[in-house]
């Protein structure tokens, strides 16, 4: 039996595919489908003895896949902390598990006291699942099936108001490399890697996986102005002004891809970008209040040149 949503909660539920939509840059194909799952959960259509919603997220480092995750918890909490993040590559060994949930008794582990912090509600995310050891998957397994989990000093948590989002690099290289690809035959091939390599009982136990694509440049040109204009915005209400063009928004686009971590450099290296155009007005007069972020046209055909490799 779901419970009764408020008029007020179902208006700003109503926003969520365009708030995503706006916020998660070159993959429109995955938003409808995850969603869909949310709206489910939040809505309390689901089965109140499991997570609200649980999701794989597949692709390339870099894509979105995480920025997925914390958009739509950021949307549907208000918070920016209610993301319990663990990187699985800090969980290869059965002696990690310990650290997990506790090794003896009356320890809490890091994800107990990640969910103390947390409250009820949330997003659990598991990053590069792939990589944890068969008896953390055990423990991920149970989280899916019955959004329960005991900790080492006796107490069971009830995750069933959390979504949990699993994301994988597996089979990354077939994405990268799928310039002419049948996008379905595509996603196939992937999703029979993930089941094959994350055991099939542990991938059976998401009800949205969602296959997430190779950005285009295009796409890191979206994203590198979108994120331009969040640094801007912030420095503008410090009192300064900045000028700036489609030529920088090229440049920046090339300058944060990297060609084995995707787009998540973007970020650092436009801070660092707009903080030196700043630091080097002001050195030049300190009264100075508008930045140029116009770049030279040797550094234009820089950008070119990494954008064709």
């Amino acid at each position: 039996m779901s419970t009764a949503v408020s008029r007020d909660r179902i208006a700003r539920l109503k926003g969520l595919r365009g708030y995503l939509e706006e916020n998660v840059i070159g993959q429109c194909h995955v938003i409808p489908m995850v969603v869909d799952a949310l709206l489910d959960g939040e809505l309390g259509l689901t089965d109140p003895s499991r997570p609200k919603g649980t999701f794989l997220f597949l692709g390339p480092t870099g894509v979105g896949k995480t920025e997925l995750c914390l958009a739509f918890t950021r949307y549907l909490s208000n918070r920016e902390d209610s993301v319990a993040r663990f990187d699985m590559s800090e969980f290869q060994t059965q002696e990690s598990l310990a650290v997990l949930i506790g090794g003896k008794l009356g320890e809490r582990g890091v994800l107990g006291r990640r969910l103390d912090a947390i409250g009820q509600e949330g997003t659990l995310l598991f990053d590069e699942i792939e990589k944890a050891h068969p008896r953390v998957l055990d423990i991920l397994l149970q989280i899916l099936d019955a959004a329960r989990i005991t900790m080492a000093d006796g107490v069971t948590i009830d995750l069933s108001g959390f979504h949990v989002v699993a994301t994988s690099n597996i089979a990354a290289q077939a994405i990268l490399e799928s310039r002419r690809s049948v996008r379905a035959t595509l996603v196939r091939f992937i999703e029979r890697q993930a089941q094959a390599q994350l055991r099939p009982e542990v991938f059976a136990r998401f009800n949205t996986v969602a296959v997430f694509d190779r950005l285009a440049f295009k796409d890191l040109e979206a994203i590198a102005r979108h994120m331009l204009i969040r640094e801007i915005r912030r420095h503008e209400e410090a009192g300064y002004a900045f000028d700036y063009d489609q030529a920088t928004v090229r440049h920046l686009a090339a300058l944060g891809f990297d060609s084995r971590l995707g787009a998540r450099p973007m970020r650092t290296r436009i801070e660092a970008f707009v903080r030196k155009a700043m630091r080097e007005a002001l050195f030049a007069d300190p009264g100075r209040r508008e930045i140029s972020l116009v770049v030279a046209s040797g550094v234009n055909r820089d950008s070119r040149q990494a954008q064709r490799n």
